[in-house]
């Protein structure tokens, strides 16, 4: 298979709604928009994907550059997927999260009394929390979640 057909597949793949708390009420904000890939709404096709990941010039991917690559497309998502759930738990429009909008997180909720408090995060000390803020808040709590054992189900 050619190696950009494969790049193509790969970045189109890259949709996991592994950081999206709750997508479907953002995409249907702009159904145009959420219709198309995400690389094209960046402006970024196969062939400026390709340039962009083989970093040594030589025409093909190895396993390193594609490895590579490919976990700065994933990040990449991540962060845009993490920003459109910021922007949507800011009900005030301010730019960043305060205790309300901070108590609404479905991984506070989630974690219910054992969920950090929000000044654990808030680095600047201001009583909210801007982007940069909430995307380490949901690294730690969700790698938290990930560790925490699975509930048991009662008969």
């Amino acid at each position: 298979m050619n190696v950009r057909i494969a790049l193509s597949i790969a970045l189109m793949a890259m949709a996991p709604a592994a950081f999206a708390q709750n997508a479907a009420p953002a995409a249907a904000a702009r159904p145009a928009q959420a219709a198309r890939p995400a690389q094209q709404q960046a402006g970024l096709g196969a062939d400026a994907a390709f340039a962009a990941w083989d970093k040594d010039k030589n025409g093909s991917l190895s396993k390193d550059e594609f490895r590579a690559g490919y976990d700065a497309a994933l990040e990449s998502l991540a962060v845009q997927r993490l920003r459109v759930e910021f922007q949507r738990h800011d009900t005030n429009h301010d730019g960043r999260l305060d205790a309300g909008e901070y108590a609404n997180l479905a991984l506070v909720q989630h974690a219910g009394k054992s969920a950090p408090m929000l000044s654990a995060f808030d680095k600047d000390k201001d009583q909210s929390l801007d982007f940069g803020e909430y995307v380490e808040f949901v690294r730690v709590a969700a790698k938290a979640q990930m560790a925490a054992p699975a509930p048991k189900q009662g008969n």
